[in-house]
């Protein structure tokens, strides 16, 4: 049984099927998250298109230049660097980081606890850097 958004459950299914599993075994059940709308976030926190952003990927030692409404997972991708990632919505929380330094504004579904963010991690599917920006990736 797989439950989630098509971009995971597609990346199960290819999964599955390249290790040989019956596929008439394999159920499935579709959702998505609700669109979040700008407004229902303060007007101060809103990522600005025109301000420029600096990722510092730690592990990797790349830094990368993007605008603030480009997410950290797409800022990743962009300069080579993979983060894992499954649903690209903020619920399944394979993208999960440590951020250690900077600010991010982070939208999410629910697929990260208030524990990990008090803890530091962010998931980079959702999380829009707000000037300079460093993670463990």
């Amino acid at each position: 049984f797989c439950c989630g958004p098509e971009p995971f459950m597609r990346a199960v299914r290819e999964a599955l099927a390249g290790l040989g599993y019956d596929m008439s075994r394999y159920h499935q059940e579709s959702f998505t998250a609700e669109p979040w709308h700008a407004e229902d976030v303060p007007e101060d926190v809103i990522p600005d298109e025109q301000n420029h952003a600096e990722i510092a990927f730690a592990l990797s030692g790349v830094t990368t230049r993007c605008s603030e409404t480009d997410t950290i997972l797409a800022a990743a991708k962009a300069a080579g660097l993979v983060i894992p990632s499954g649903c690209s919505m903020g619920i399944c929380g394979t993208c999960k980081v440590r951020k250690t330094e900077g600010q991010v504004h982070m939208v999410h579904n629910g697929g990260i606890t208030d524990e990990d963010v008090d803890e530091g991690f962010i998931l980079a599917c959702c999380s829009k850097p707000l000037g300079r920006v460093a993670v463990e990736a």
